[in-house]
């Protein structure tokens, strides 16, 4: 699992910092239940004061 924080990567522990881990915990969970669904494999989600995170499966 890759994480990018604003387009730049970033390890799983600094990107729990930047965003807060129960917002990373969340998205993690909604990535890996659309991608059972769908296969799409790179999540890209907004949170307003920080930007984007990307998880890419």
């Amino acid at each position: 699992m890759t994480f990018k924080t604003n387009s730049a990567e970033t390890t799983r522990k600094m990107t729990e910092w930047y965003f807060g881990r129960k917002f990373v915990e969340t998205k993690v969970a909604e990535a890996r239940k659309e991608s059972e669904k769908n296969g799409q494999k790179t999540f890209r989600f907004w949170q307003e004061g920080t930007g984007y995170l990307t998880i890419i499966l």
